[in-house]
């Protein structure tokens, strides 16, 4: 900044220099051209030269024939008393026919005064442009570091936030301007850095804990088998080895699915029917259980999405209700204004209002007398929301129809606008190829 402002005063000081320089050289050429005039008009009215001389010492005459005069090559013969001036080099000359001959009349301008006006303003101006760039720099360093002081606040405060310290926030100006803007930004990108550590503890805390239960089951029953080989009953060791290592293996494949649905991978969706994937889940996996498909409300309705990804929220929805059914578990299909609801009851006992939403955290069971054998891995209802979330739509848990017990899961799912055969926004996450 002090370069540029150096350079500017530097350009409009020599600039100044030669307009007052080119104003005074003109000035004092047309006062010597003036002068040769005078002189020519008093001469031609017949005053003596020592006069004119006297009255314009400037002016020098000499005495020239008619024809050629000295001292004016070039110039055209006069007659009369009158004379013509013109300018020669810097200079202004005339001839005037007097009694006595023909006077050749020269002027010089006198260019000391622009000299010396130029020096001294050179030497007004040194001094006031140093003093000038000064004051840009300081004002250019002050404005700045106002500026910019928000900007290291930020810096100072962004730098001190770590993994423990992430509920802290850097400073937003008053002004509104693009330091504020950028300021809100980092909070909010901290406030989803906050919300995505504080999910990833919390999922690695029961992930931790949901694989530790079945690994010390697997390790205590190899453990005593070992100890006493001989009494070990190997057939029944086998067997409920298998049955945690199946375990294990069900509650790692979930987590795999989750950390995929959390990567928000995206892929492309395309038009399936969601009656026909109904049919054909339950028909390869729920034959011989008391599953009653209704929709004759929504035929073939298509929606896009992944069938492999839709299949398996509609297994997790089927698993939870034959869970915790009775003993029939409903799922009805209809349209509702530019959406599919796919709705899946059981007659169990219900969800309590208070936990509608809880149960989709992940390591979620409200029925604690429930073993984790038995109970699922817990995971089952968020993988669904996640995959409902993918597609654009909502899972939820609703209270009952008046006169029906038990739960009732509601899936939404948009429908696609008239004419659409490709996915909807290209950025909806998804694991499933």
């Amino acid at each position: 900044m002090a370069l540029v402002a150096s350079l500017a005063l530097a350009a409009c000081s020599a600039v100044l220099l030669y307009a007052v320089h080119t104003d005074l050289v003109d000035s004092a050429q047309v006062a010597a051209r003036d002068h040769v005039e005078q002189a020519a008009r008093r001469l031609g009215a017949g005053i003596p030269p020592a006069e004119v001389k006297a009255a314009l010492p400037d002016v020098t005459l000499d005495s020239a024939s008619p024809t050629s005069p000295s001292g004016s090559s070039g110039s055209s013969d006069l007659t009369g008393s009158s004379g013509t001036t013109r300018s020669q080099g810097r200079g202004a000359s005339a001839a005037v026919v007097t009694s006595s001959g023909t006077m050749l009349i020269q002027a010089y301008p006198d260019l000391a005064p622009a000299r010396t006006a130029v020096v001294a303003l050179t030497w007004a101006l040194v001094p006031c442009t140093t003093l000038l760039v000064l004051l840009v720099v300081c004002l250019t360093w002050y404005a700045m570091g106002r500026a910019l002081r928000p900007v290291e606040d930020i810096r100072v405060e962004f730098a001190d936030i770590t993994a423990s310290s992430l509920q802290r926030r850097v400073p937003v100006p008053d002004a509104d301007d693009e330091v504020a803007l950028l300021a809100a930004t980092m909070n909010d990108t901290l406030d989803q850095l906050q919300r995505a550590v504080g999910r990833l503890r919390t999922f690695t805390s029961d992930a931790s804990h949901e694989l530790r239960g079945p690994l010390t089951t697997l390790k205590a029953r190899l453990e005593l088998a070992t100890a006493r080989p001989e009494r070990a009953d190997w057939t029944t060791v086998g067997d409920e080895a298998l049955r945690d290592t199946n375990r294990l293996e069900e509650v790692v494949a979930d987590l795999l699915l989750l950390a995929r649905l959390d990567a928000r991978r995206p892929l492309k969706l395309r038009p399936l029917s969601v009656p026909d994937l109904l049919r054909r889940t339950i028909a390869e996996g729920y034959a011989h259980h008391p599953v009653v498909l209704d929709i004759h409300s929504a035929p073939d309705t298509a929606v896009l999405g992944s069938r492999t990804a839709l299949a398996r929220l509609f297994t997790n929805l089927l698993d939870n209700g034959l869970r915790h059914a009775s003993s029939t578990v409903t799922v009805e299909v209809r349209r509702n204004e530019g959406e599919l609801v796919v709705e899946v009851g059981d007659d169990g006992p219900g969800i309590p209002a208070q936990d509608r939403e809880r149960i989709f955290d992940r390591f979620t069971r409200l029925d604690n007398a429930r073993t984790r054998g038995e109970g699922g891995t817990g995971l089952g209802l968020a993988i669904a929301r996640d995959i409902a979330t993918a597609h654009g739509g909502t899972l939820t848990a609703r209270a009952p129809r008046a006169g029906d017990p038990g739960a009732r899961m509601v899936l939404t799912l948009p429908l696609p606008a008239p004419g659409t055969d490709s996915v909807p926004p290209p950025d909806l996450p998804h694991p499933f190829m």
